[in-house]
């Protein structure tokens, strides 16, 4: 059973998360983790502590896959296709290639997370320097900052990602947006998606550092787009920032996938709900429906691509 504790230390009171174990007829309590100084913990944040005490906010405990081998040659040969079809062009054309995927990211990315902006608006924005009509000024930042944190992924892809890196991807993600008080550093207070609980801030430091060691790992045991599309899901459930997870996670599958040499993926806001509803699934325990997505994606992406294969 975990609970929450007062320890007295001095003239202060701190709390601390801690398991009720029985040993013979005693009961042990052993220290899970250091809260801070008393204060009221609402329920909502308990539950959270809870679920991850319990280890009930990590689903990468196996390294397997969930496409077949048939599956993920399909997604290698598309990907292949892409970079065959970008040798043929020349410079001019490999950049105006680059200026409408990204439109497409940002636009869609952001789209997910609110943003009006269409995707012909965000090109013309970031690179005919066109200001949109009636576009808030958020919506601005959060097309130049994804840009600029795309930048960031391009400089830097080449190396497995660190926490160095997530850090420097929410700070570019959400520049000013968030206060410098959280921007670039994991949470320090609890958040939550709606009503669903996501790791608690007290664990979160621990899980971001076992999900980076599983990405390293997992390369050996699983298809590169497994580890891509897994890993995705196991970021939006750790939560790990206050504001800008769903960028930063759609920025952290890129980040594998062109560490790995394959084409990079934007997934559409039209599917947002089934995008949504993909990683509450992963939440409750199941892989397959969100990497069955982020394929179904990539492939219809590249679907040109794969006809002329």
């Amino acid at each position: 059973m975990v609970n929450i504790v007062t320890k007295r230390i001095g003239r202060n009171e701190y709390l601390y998360l801690v398991r009720s174990l029985r040993d013979g007829e005693k009961v042990v309590q052993k220290t899970l983790k250091y809260i801070g100084k008393k204060r009221p913990i609402p329920e909502e944040e308990f539950e959270c502590m809870k679920l991850s005490a319990e280890d009930k906010d990590w689903i990468l405990s196996k390294q397997e896959d969930v496409l077949s081998y048939t599956e993920h040659e399909k997604l290698k040969l598309v990907s292949q296709s892409y970079h065959q079809h970008m040798k043929t062009l020349n410079t001019i054309s490999k950049e105006q290639t680059r200026e409408n995927f990204l439109s497409k990211f940002i636009a869609s990315s952001n789209a997910i997370e609110g943003s009006t902006m269409t995707q012909k608006e965000t090109y013309e924005y970031l690179f005919n320097d066109t200001i949109p009509n009636h576009r808030k000024k958020k919506e601005l930042f959060m097309a130049t900052n994804l840009y600029n944190a795309w930048i960031f992924l391009e400089k830097n892809f080449h190396r497995h990602p660190t926490h160095h890196d997530m850090h420097e991807l929410h700070k570019r993600v959400n520049k000013d947006i968030e206060t410098e008080e959280t921007l670039g550093r994991y949470k320090k207070v609890q958040n939550y998606i709606g009503d669903v609980y996501t790791t608690s801030y007290i664990y979160v430091q621990d899980r971001m550092h076992k999900l980076l060691r599983w990405i390293r790992t997992a390369y050996k045991n699983i298809n590169d787009f497994e580890v891509a599309f897994q890993s995705h899901a196991q970021f939006e459930i750790i939560h790990p920032f206050v504001d800008g997870n769903g960028r930063v996670g759609r920025l952290l599958i890129n980040w594998i996938l062109l560490n790995k040499k394959y084409a990079p993926i934007a997934i559409r806001a039209e599917r947002r709900n089934e995008y949504i509803q993909a990683i509450d699934t992963a939440r409750k325990g199941s892989r397959e429906a969100i990497v069955k997505f982020c394929a179904e994606e990539y492939l219809e992406q590249y679907k040109f691509r794969e006809e002329s294969v």
